[in-house]
Formats: structure tokens, C-alpha cells, sequence
């Protein structure tokens, strides 16, 4: 059967380093493989695996040490291997997090001048008579081979930056740098020491590809000679995912551009639409969600996606963090980026935990049901709706409707003449037949969505086990 490429992210900013059964993230996957991929996933993102500066109380992006694989939240190496290794099995891609912006928990180094830089133009001195000052800062990374000379910046804290002396900004960085010690990619030695990293890295365990940390402070050429050299040294068009926090639909195509085309990004202008339509309710027009974002204007390279562990809902007892999609449209905008056939979604975690039963329907029908010819009604400004002809000889045609107002419906068209159709979420337990023509009005319940399949792939997919489904992993 052919499958739909999606990926799971199965940690969030929260993750606990051990679970109720005190088992870390790197042995519930080895654990979980299986069921993974059972639930419909093609891919897994899995977190930082280097040491970070917290050590095991960090999420992983204040990394310190490239080589050290034992000191982290999620494990040590001996079970980062055999996870990856039983992804493999379960024909699973398995895609790792790199952090290539900064480093961070490095020892002190003595006399290095500084000069302070305004935030948002760091090429400009932050007052016009600041001046270069002497200072102590941890520039030092003797187990990596690198010292101040490595670096053109250092940010003590959020809000401030110092330059060092003889260095320059990126100009082709739309924003740097980010924080701790940032590396500088004009150094030669810098970009062969993170080269023979990756390739060390990838001796050690199997990689199908990379999501790459905060590539907007990072000179696109930086990035993308990694990962040409990467594809040259293993010989395989390694997959690589961007993470661009912008939500200029023009700026992320330059990025796009710069990058040849060779780096996918995640599709953050669809992803804050997705927010706002949940925090202004009907006075939102969801005709427009698509418009202006990656999905629509480049979907072979989006990555749509609505939480991940930097825009996340509350969960295990903590706050959330930065822009999350309300419950009440939850529905609706995994409907949008699972049930469709452009760009290569994410799943979160937090869904999957939160809103397990809504995820796993959907899955499903994202498997099976979002094949063939699609017919799209974006025509409305509360209620919209699409359907799938399906594949000739199967009885796999589906129509999804929903809407951010009162209970909604849409003359779609299916291909399928006089045929029964039911709602596989199960909001409106009534059957709908099509006409002649295999046209019909389908609907939807009042701020919900509805995906309406044919009758008899309701039963085939109710019967195989839906219910006792596993939960996939979590804490």
C-alpha cells in the first residue's frame, strides 16, 4: 500500500528524563517501534542527542559537547543506538536534531575585546560611543579543539550581545547570531570540525536525516555544505528540515532559494494562522488558512505542522509555551495538514497525548483515504471543505468538511454514484448517499470537522483493532 509520509516528534519541551515506569525516551522507542509505525508514521525527529550545558536536565539545545552521547535527558548512547536501530527495523526513517548556531558552557578565556551590539543590527555599536572593553567570557571548548577564535559573538544574557574583536556578522544570516558562544562560519576550521562531527556522528548511528536548529542565524551556505558534504560521504540523499521561525511566507522562499532547494522548512505562516484562527473563532476567515504558506506555494519542501516542542499546549502539569492552537480547533487544523496530500507533515507528542482518539482516526484516514483526484471548497468563510475520488477499484474516496461557526455542510463531489457515506470521527452519526453523479451535501458539526468515508471502509477500518489501539509513546 502506499503510504503518506508524516513524522512524529515523540518528545516535547517537558519530556521527563525518566517515564512512570522509569524507562528514558531513547528506551520507550526501542520499546515502541513498532506500534510507531502500526499507527502510520513514516519518519521519527528525535531531540539533541549531544550533551547539552544542563546536562540531563536539559532539552538539548544548549549544546556543549558534539561527541559526548551519554549526558543527556534522553538516554545514553548505548540506548540512543538501539533505538535508532529499532526504528530502522520497523522501517522507519529516523531524522536527528542538529544544533550547529552556538555552543554553550564553555571554560573561561582571559583579555578578549568585546564591543556591544545593538539587538536587532549587529553590526551597529549600541550606543555611538561605545567602546571595545576587556572581558572574561567562556569562549573556551578545549574537548572540541576550539577557543575564542572559533566564535565571533557572545550573548551574557536575552537581551545582550558583544562582538569580538576582528570578527563580522553573517550578512547572509537573516538574524545573527542566537546565543551562547556563536560559532563563525567564516572559520575554515570550524566548518571541517562540524563536517568530521556529522561524520563521526553518523559511524555511530544510522541517519536517514536532519532537522537542522535555528537555521535564520546561520548563513545559508553553512548549512547546506553540511549536508551536501553529509549526501556525498553516505552516498544517499540524505532528508533535511529546516527550522526558519518566521512567518513572511517572501523571506522563507529566499531561504528556499539560497538554499537550492535542497533544504525542506517547517511551515511556520501556516502553523500561525492555525493559532489565530483558534483564538478569534468565527471572525477568522478559514477560506484563507492556505494562502500564503509554504503547503500551498511549495508543498514538495513544507513541513506543516501545529505544535512542536517550541509551540506547545500545557501538558504534564507544566505551562505552555510560545503559540499554541486552542482544543476547540484542534480538529480542524490536524485535519488540514493530515487529511490532505500536499507537504509532509509533523505530529506532536503533546497531540498525541492529549488528543489521542482525534490523532489515531486520522492517521487512518490519512493512510487510507486522501488518495486519487482532489476537489477543494475553500468558498466559504466559516465552513469549508475538500474530497478524494480515491483509487480506481477501491472504495477508499473521502470528503472532509468543517468549520469555525455554526454546523456547516458542502456539495462535494466523490466520483462514486449512489454510494453511502459515514462520518468516521463519528460526530454525526447519520449516513449520507451521493446522487447519480456521486455528488452529495456533506456536513459537519458546529465548530468541529467531519471526514466522511464510504460505508464499507467505515466497517474495514472500525473493525481492525481501532479501538485497543496502544498509545504511542509518552510520559
Amino acid at each position: 500500500m502506499q503510504m503518506r509520509g508524516t513524522i512524529l516528534q515523540p518528545w516535547n519541551w517537558h519530556t521527563p528524563r525518566l517515564d512512570s515506569e522509569g524507562k528514558t525516551l531513547w528506551k520507550r522507542l526501542m520499546r515502541d517501534a513498532e506500534k510507531i509505525r502500526k499507527s502510520g508514521y513514516t519518519a521519527v525527529w528525535l531531540p539533541p542527542a549531544s550533551k547539552a550545558s544542563g546536562g540531563t536536565g536539559d532539552v538539548g539545545y544548549a549544546i556543549k559537547d558534539w561527541y559526548d552521547l551519554d549526558g543527556t535527558r534522553y538516554g545514553d548512547a548505548v540506548s540512543l543506538k538501539a533505538a535508532c536501530q529499532a526504528l530502522r527495523q520497523a522501517n522507519l526513517q529516523v531524522y536527528h536534531d542538529q544544533v550547529h548556531n552556538h555552543l554553550i558552557g564553555g571554560e573561561d578565556e582571559e583579555d578578549i575585546l568585546c564591543l556591544h551590539v545593538k539587538k536587532n543590527n549587529k553590526n551597529e555599536p549600541f550606543r555611538p560611543d561605545s567602546q571595545w572593553f576587556r572581558c572574561t567570557i567562556p569562549t573556551r571548548f578545549p574537548w572540541l579543539g576550539l577557543d575564542h577564535s572559533h566564535f565571533d559573538a557572545y550573548h551574557p544574557n536575552g537581551h545582550d550581545c558583544w562582538v569580538l574583536r576582528g570578527k563580522r556578522f553573517d550578512c547572509e544570516a537573516h538574524q545573527d547570531p542566537w546565543g551562547g558562544c556563536d560559532l563563525d562560519f567564516d572559520s575554515m576550521d570550524v566548518v571541517s570540525k562540524l563536517e568530521a562531527f556529522g561524520n563521526w556522528y553518523r559511524s555511530e548511528v544510522h541517519v536517514d536525516g536532519y532537522r537542522f536548529d535555528a537555521v535564520k542565524h546561520i548563513r545559508p551556505m553553512g548549512t547546506l555544505g553540511f549536508l551536501t558534504t553529509m549526501r556525498q560521504s553516505a552516498g544517499a540523499n540524505i532528508f533535511a528540515v529546516g527550522e526558519f521561525l518566521h512567518e513572511d511566507i517572501r523571506v522563507l522562499h529566499k531561504y528556499i532559494t539560497a538554499t537550492q532547494g535542497q533544504i525542506s522548512l517547517f511551515d511556520v505562516p501556516l502553523q500561525r494562522k492555525l493559532v489565530r484562527a483558534s483564538l478569534q473563532g468565527r471572525a477568522f476567515d478559514i477560506s484563507t488558512l492556505l494562502t500564503g504558506t509554504l503547503t500551498k506555494d511549495q508543498p514538495t519542501l513544507a513541513v506543516p505542522y501545529v505544535h512542536s516542542h517550541d509551540d506547545q499546549p500545557p501538558i504534564h502539569g507544566m505551562e505552555h509555551l510560545g503559540h499554541y492552537v486552542g482544543d476547540w480547533f484542534i480538529s480542524q487544523a490536524y485535519a488540514l495538514i493530515l487529511l490532505r496530500d500536499k507537504g509532509y507533515p509533523l505530529v506532536a507528542d503533546t497531540d498525541t497525548l492529549r488528543h489521542p482518539d482525534m490523532v489515531r482516526r486520522y492517521m487512518r484516514l490519512r493512510q487510507h483515504c486522501t488518495f486519487g483526484h482532489r476537489e477543494d471548497r475553500f468558498d466559504h468563510p466559516n465552513t469549508v471543505g475538500w474530497s478524494f475520488s480515491g483509487g480506481h477499484g477501491f472504495d477508499n474516496s473521502m470528503a472532509v468538511v468543517m468549520t469555525n461557526g455554526d454546523h456547516g455542510r458542502k456539495w462535494l463531489p466523490t466520483g462514486r454514484p449512489h454510494t453511502c457515506y459515514r462520518d468516521f470521527t463519528d460526530a454525526l452519526g447519520y449516513s449520507v448517499t451521493t446522487n447519480e453523479d456521486g455528488w452529495a451535501e456533506f456536513e459537519c458539526p458546529a465548530g468541529g470537522t467531519s471526514a466522511w468515508v464510504e460505508e464499507t471502509k467505515y466497517r474495514w477500518l472500525k473493525s481492525r483493532d481501532y479501538e485497543t489501539e496502544p498509545h504511542l509513546p509518552g510520559a
